[in-house]
């Protein structure tokens, strides 16, 4: 999946087949985490003072998430199966383009 949103909601910019019904049951719910997790950006850069956040990655058994928080509530969510392989600096340079 790879969706946008900001505070209002977000908008699905590509839903794999097979995945419909796990976005309805549970994007309302990643949205308002998504939107947390820009909240508490300043204090992750503050506490790493490493310069800004780019992304923030959670690896399930099924999924790995990726979070692009462009702003305090909007921002980028891709998943992709966790069995993709994926070159991590080229991924994230061509999400953070996207947002």
């Amino acid at each position: 999946m790879v969706a946008t949103y900001d505070r209002d909601g977000y908008n699905p910019v590509y839903v794999a087949p097979g995945a419909e019904e796990r976005v309805r049951s549970q994007a309302d719910r990643v949205h308002d985490e998504l939107v947390l997790q820009g909240l508490g950006r300043g204090h992750l850069e503050d506490l790493f003072d490493a310069g800004d956040l780019q992304c923030s990655i959670h690896r399930f058994d099924d999924l790995t998430a990726f979070h692009f928080a462009s702003g305090e509530f909007s921002g980028l969510f891709v998943s992709v199966d966790s069995e993709a392989d994926l070159p991590l600096a080229t991924f994230s340079e061509t999400c953070k383009e996207y947002v």
